[in-house]
């Protein structure tokens, strides 16, 4: 983990640590004689760095000293975290229940290694068969994680294989531990050790081998048989926590996989699975039908209904007559009314005819008033104007949205009674994670490792619910066709293809001007208006120019150009009008349980 510390110069600086080694010599009277070799990668300059070591009830610590990779630190520096004293010192302070050693260095974007020795007494419990040496080679209060760590033991002499144990803690590190070849020479590693989190070593030998334990705390009776039942006892705990972790792992995702695809599953199975229809045809050369084209959009997505199908029915007005639009060239203004362009576009304004319109048409015929209520503009203009009264409008294209919607409902093209069964869906699952929540802590109490079963398998309860809602927001998992509205789809899907594929057709038939008209405003919902447009401009007759109302080739298009098409941005003419404008043991694993190793390497430390 990187750690930014604090920065006087202009730039952030930050360190991490690589790796740690620590030697520890058990001493003939019991004492510790301790190495650590701590490695930091600093980015940045530093110039001081230091280490916490806390002291338990009877612990000593003396004999302290520094130094780097090439020199010994000279004692006498400042202790308070950030002082400044010269490269090469350091400086020890007793404070309270623990020992602060601060040194200072010059290092500038590197790796450096700093050694710290000491010796420590009181931190290994002698009893009168075995001596138990329980410490903590890396502390908890580090703030920074730590790559890797490896730690050895030097026992005195004369153990056989069978007399020594070792152990290491928490089982929740990767690590491991070993008496080596000859089985007296005990030995850990532990890799990717997280900020915050200890690593203890425990190791047991014969209490024959010290000459003394005036460096030890003694205990009366014999401890051999006491550690080996509270190292059992730390290893079925892992082991407990072991198996709930994966029982809680199993458990959790099958409730996510239950809640999110067998729900989900069901919904789309029962009410989001469009029927089969036998259609074979490529291609219909001609609207199959009379229906409307924001009908045809909503029915193809099945039941979406976006700013395409406004625009498309505001240009079917056109042709219907309810809206006249005049070609026209008008000044525009580009790069922030820093230059202005000339552009080919329709002047728009309102006719008398405003009966025989569909509910939904009378939506859109409700804007354009609002648009042109202080007379004509071009169609350009539309978009922001819009947003003039973005309330009103956003309220009055929601209607537009409802209405083509019920249509197409109406006429029996759209089922939609999925929509409450994923409600209903979406409610039950809600109650199950929270009668989860009261209920699953008092069915586990008793089990072991039963509150870790129990969060994993709310954990996979909540993923699945909300999964389960992601999954049902897409239409197409709760809303389909009916037979009738999946016929209709395909063969407008049909029509949508041919359009699509327009001008890449060898041989095109006879087309009428007024179908010209409809294919470009179909073409509008299906996203192919400019391919409709490039091939009227080089295949339909002379007359669809002067005849037409919604067809136009000037000699300026939005982007110039001499008889390019006046709308090139028809397919997103009033995109985003709609929208606001947005503000801104004998070796092995790790056992469970620990937290109870005394001095050594425990404790924290840091860098400046």
């Amino acid at each position: 983990m990187l750690v930014v510390a604090p920065a006087t110069a202009a730039f952030a600086k930050s360190y991490w640590l690589s790796e740690a080694d620590i030697d520890i010599v058990v001493n003939a009277d019991g004492s510790l004689s301790i190495t650590e070799r701590i490695t930091f990668d600093f980015s940045g300059d530093f110039s001081g760095a230091y280490r916490d070591i806390p002291l338990g009830p009877g612990e000593i610590i003396d004999r302290i000293t520094v130094s780097d990779e090439s020199v010994a630190y000279q004692p006498g520096a400042c202790t308070e975290l950030g002082c400044s004293s010269p490269a090469g010192s350091y400086g020890v302070e007793a404070r309270g229940d623990f020992i602060r050693i601060v040194w200072h260095h010059d290092s500038q974007d590197e790796q450096r290694t700093f050694q710290i020795d000491y010796v420590m007494s009181g931190v290994a419990t002698a009893y009168d068969d075995v001596v138990d040496i329980h410490l903590q080679v890396w502390g908890d209060q580090w703030s920074v994680g730590l790559d890797r760590i490896q730690a050895r033991m030097v026992i005195p002499a004369g153990a056989v294989p069978g007399e020594v144990l070792v152990y290491g803690h928490p089982y929740s590190v990767d690590g491991s531990t070993s008496l080596g070849d000859d089985q007296v020479s005990p030995s850990l590693e532990a890799s990717n050790i997280p900020e915050y989190q200890f690593v203890e070593m425990r190791v047991v030998i014969p209490a024959a081998l010290l000459s003394s334990t005036d460096g030890a705390t003694t205990v009366a009776g014999n401890g051999r048989d006491r550690i080996l039942a509270e190292e059992q006892q730390f290893a079925e705990e892992a082991s407990d926590a072991a198996t709930a972790s994966r029982t809680g792992l199993i458990w959790g995702s099958v409730s996510a996989l239950v809640i999110s695809l067998g729900l989900g599953g069901l919904v789309y199975v029962g009410y989001g699975r469009e029927p089969h229809i036998d259609y074979d045809r490529e291609y219909e050369q001609e609207p199959p039908s009379e229906l409307p084209p924001a009908e045809v959009g909503a029915l193809l997505t099945q039941g979406a209904v976006t700013e395409k199908e406004f625009t498309a029915t505001l240009f079917d007005l056109i042709r219907q007559g309810a809206i006249k639009a005049t070609p026209t060239q008008v000044e525009r203004s580009t790069w922030g009314g820093l230059r202005t362009e000339t552009i080919t576009d329709l002047m728009l304004e309102l006719t008398d005819k405003d009966t025989g319109l569909r509910d939904y048409e009378q939506s859109v015929l409700t804007v354009v008033r609002r648009v042109l209520e202080d007379g004509p503009r071009p169609l350009h203009e539309f978009k922001e104007a819009i947003r003039d009264d973005a309330a009103a409008n956003a309220k009055t294209y929601q209607s537009f949205r409802e209405r083509v919607l019920g249509s197409i409902k109406r006429a029996g093209m759209l089922d939609e009674r999925g929509n409450g069964v994923a409600w209903l869906s979406a409610i039950v699952v809600v109650l199950l994670v929270f009668g989860a929540v009261f209920l699953l802590p008092r069915i586990m109490e008793r089990r072991p490792g039963g509150g870790t079963i129990t969060v994993l398998t709310i954990v996979g309860m909540v993923i699945g619910a909300v999964a389960l809602f992601v999954f049902l927001l897409f239409r197409r998992v709760r809303v389909r066709r009916t037979r009738e509205g999946a016929m209709e789809a395909e063969r407008w899907d049909a029509f949508r293809r041919y359009l699509d594929d327009f001008s890449r057709l060898e041989e095109a038939p006879p087309i009428s001007l007024d179908l010209w008209d409809r294919f470009l405003i179909y073409a509008i919902v299906f996203g192919v208006a400019q391919e409709v447009l490039e091939q009227a401009r080089l295949h339909a007759p002379p007359e669809l120019e002067s005849t037409s109302s919604i067809y136009w080739f000037g000699n300026y298009g939005y982007s110039g150009g001499s008889s390019e098409n006046a709308f090139a941005g028809l397919n997103s003419a009033l995109s985003g009008a709609f929208t606001p404008p947005s503000a801104s043991g004998g070796g092995g694993g790790f056992s469970g349980g620990g937290g109870g190793g005394g001095g050594g390497g425990g404790g924290g430390g840091g860098a400046w």
